[in-house]
């Protein structure tokens, strides 16, 4: 199998990198600003010593235990609390790869630790660039599978009513590990939340000042409506999985929910690809097929 370095699959250098003092309101803008959930964190001589996701923004921002940094900390004030907490407090330690590994070695790291995203490094741990999940999806937009998306997909539909408040969101996201909240009113589909359409809601300056003027509770009270992308894709069961993938590329986004006979049954995202489908297939076969995707030229490097 041929190293990354012969390839370089991924982005290069990552779109965000931030060091253990950044305050983690310019950690919300960066992620905002490129549109991107993780970010390394590294020294002075730009060497990895963490990494930080959205996940762990939505989780600090209140939807789950690194909040009571906010409540500890910062007696409850969150607008405090994103200005001045360094991001080094929220980070995960990270498992990397090198340009000397192989697809192999990444495709296990993501199904062993169940993440979407490696930081790239050099010999002595200096970030070159990162490899998520979409990268690695996004090779078989014009390939054909011979999956069906109903193998991958996830069941069932996880909603919530356009009413229910950004604080609900943010912990149901924490609860159930998901990072999308198609909102439904009865058997109709009213929009949907990703995790980046909340972490740039915190970046506006619009809700930077009503936490300092009003508290935490006048944000987390938003409904979720307000955020919501009204326009939600979606996909029959019965379509191959690269004719999903294309859907989600075309329109830029990381999922699809699945709609069967008029009924939402569930849906197919990024992260079912990298978690499912190498199991599906063998892990090795999987990479195989990567491989041959990568050399026939259809994608190097993703900007």
């Amino acid at each position: 199998m041929k190293a990354l370095k012969e390839f370089k699959i991924g982005r290069y250098p990552p779109a965000v990198i931030v060091e253990k003092s950044t305050p983690i309101i310019k950690v919300i803008k960066g992620l905002t600003e490129k549109w991107v959930r993780h970010a390394p964190i590294v020294d002075e001589s730009n060497r990895l010593i963490g990494m930080v996701s959205a996940r762990d923004i939505i989780d600090f921002l209140g939807g789950g235990p690194k909040s009571r940094i906010v409540e500890e900390k910062y007696d409850g004030n969150l607008y405090e609390a994103i200005m001045k907490e360094p991001v080094n407090s929220i980070k995960y330690m990270p498992p990397y790869v090198t340009l000397d590994d192989d697809i192999q070695a990444v495709v296990s790291i993501m199904l062993e630790r169940n993440i979407g995203a490696l930081a790239i490094t050099d010999e002595e741990r200096r970030v070159l660039g990162i490899i998520s999940e979409r990268h690695i999806m996004a090779l078989f937009s014009e390939a054909k599978t011979m999956v069906r998306v109903c193998e991958l997909m996830s069941r069932p539909l996880i909603t919530l009513p356009p009413q229910a408040t950004l604080i609900e969101g943010q912990k149901l996201m924490h609860e159930k590990h998901i990072r999308r909240i198609p909102l439904k009113t009865g058997p109709n589909l009213r929009g949907i939340v990703s995790i980046k359409d909340i972490v740039k809601l915190y970046s506006l300056e619009e809700t930077l000042e009503r936490l300092r003027l009003l508290g935490k509770e006048s944000v987390y009270s938003i409904p979720l409506s307000y955020l919501a992308s009204t326009k939600v894709i979606t996909v029959e069961p019965h379509v191959d999985l690269g004719e999903a993938i294309r859907i989600m590329r075309e329109n830029n986004i990381g999922s699809l929910v699945v709609v069967d006979k008029g009924e939402h049954v569930g849906i197919i995202t990024e992260r079912d690809f990298i978690i499912k489908l190498p199991k599906m297939w063998g892990v090795e076969l999987f990479v195989d097929e990567v491989e041959e995707l990568i050399v026939a030229g259809r994608i190097v490097v993703l900007r």
